[in-house]
């Protein structure tokens, strides 16, 4: 599209959120020229994205199109530390996973599939894997018991020397940014049938031609200010599975060095003396007293210390109940809603492998007025998208 008159440049983006999804992608159109203001309730990273795994991986991912999206998301990440001091943020220190007898067929396959859509995955045995991760003690168990499967392109994120790096550059790029009260969107003001404004509860409308909703755990809600249904998997009802657990430990003075998968415990490193923690069966929602809360951390971190040894001296620092957006399907929401005019959702499960994937994909559909075909899959359509 032209420069001159309506063209994009003329237009005023309100990218509502500023987890990493959302600051990707004020980044991204920021650089580009546009004229951009990133709303933000909190501060920028500090909900989700800050207690994420935040694990860059693609191998279990299906279909395939979906796989090669992360993928490239993958990619997309290497090349953004290229330019923006990813030694601060990028790890991708690889991935080890220890499968015990009852997803050992799992794995297997996984590295099967994986590797005929040319990823880079393999099974290694008990030494290779002690070479790759010194720390790692590995299960006493039969060789037929047990499978070990390494994916080296694969690692982690550190989330918030990312986040503040990418809203630091779209500053640079003249984006403002809004957080707290004059960063909550209160109200979607809509114009001739189009989005025009967003209002937040500092009582100022933002003016904006294009309204980018990249809100996370709450973009239902914000999606329903514009009259449009975008079903999350609702993280309020006792047992939910949009919570999720993760607890942080330290300081060990030897931490694991890759992202490690085992049986009862998945662990990586966070900074220099401290590892984050997560297990799918230890698990928490909202309503969890803080009581148990405590006891769910220590368990992690008794299994923590039997399979990496250095952690015996460590002691839990923080523990937390991290609400996921978790489409309703599993599949990222991404695109322009018809039902909504000037209306853009990016929500999606996989935000840290994606983000910078999909800010690039968003940020071209945006500004050129196009439909990529690498996103046909993930739009909202395929939900009946009006409220009521």
């Amino acid at each position: 599209m032209s420069e001159e008159g309506s063209g994009w440049s003329m237009l005023r983006y309100a990218v509502i959120g500023g987890g990493i999804v959302g600051a990707a992608l004020a980044d991204r159109l920021a650089g580009e020229g546009a004229s951009v203001t990133l709303l933000e309730q909190d501060r920028p990273g500090r909900a989700t994205s800050r207690w994420s795994l935040a694990w860059l991986n693609a191998a279990a991912k299906t279909p395939e199109a979906y796989h090669r999206l992360n993928a490239d998301g993958m990619r997309a990440w290497a090349r953004l530390a290229a330019e923006l001091d990813g030694a601060a943020w990028h790890r991708p220190v690889g991935n080890l996973q220890v499968a015990d007898a009852a997803r050992r067929e799992q794995v297997e396959a996984t590295v099967a599939r994986a590797r005929a859509w040319g990823y880079a995955a393999r099974l290694v045995d008990r030494d290779e894997a002690a070479g790759i991760e010194p720390t790692l003690r590995l299960p006493d168990a039969p060789a037929q018991d047990l499978s070990l499967a390494w994916f080296p392109e694969e690692g982690y994120l550190l989330t918030e020397p990312l986040v503040e790096r990418l809203v630091a550059r779209a500053r640079r790029h003249g984006a403002r940014v809004r957080t707290g009260d004059a960063g909550r969107v209160t109200e979607i003001e809509r114009s001739g049938g189009r989005v025009a404004a967003v209002r937040t509860a500092a009582g100022e409308p933002v003016p904006a031609d294009v309204v980018v909703c990249c809100a996370g755990r709450w973009t239902s809600r914000v999606a329903a200010m514009a009259g449009l249904r975008v079903p999350l998997v609702d993280p309020e009802p006792p047992g939910s599975t949009a919570p999720g657990f993760v607890v942080r430990v330290g300081p060990v003075e030897h931490p694991p060095t890759r992202v490690l998968h085992t049986p009862r415990v998945h662990l990586r490193p966070h900074g220099p003396d401290t590892v984050h923690l997560e297990a799918g069966d230890v698990t928490a929602d909202l309503h969890t007293p803080d009581a148990v809360q405590r006891e769910l951390a220590d368990t992690l971190l008794d299994r923590a210390r039997l399979v990496v040894p250095s952690l015996r001296e460590a002691r839990v620092q923080e523990y937390r109940v991290c609400v996921r957006p978790m489409p309703a399907d599993g599949m990222p929401v991404v695109g322009a809603v018809g039902a909504a005019p000037g209306l853009y959702v990016v929500v999606t499960h996989s935000g840290v492998t994606l983000a910078a994937r999909l800010a690039e994909l968003a940020a071209r559909e945006l500004l050129e007025e196009v439909r990529l075909p690498e996103l046909e899959p993930y739009r909202n359509e395929r939900f009946a998208e009006q409220v009521g």
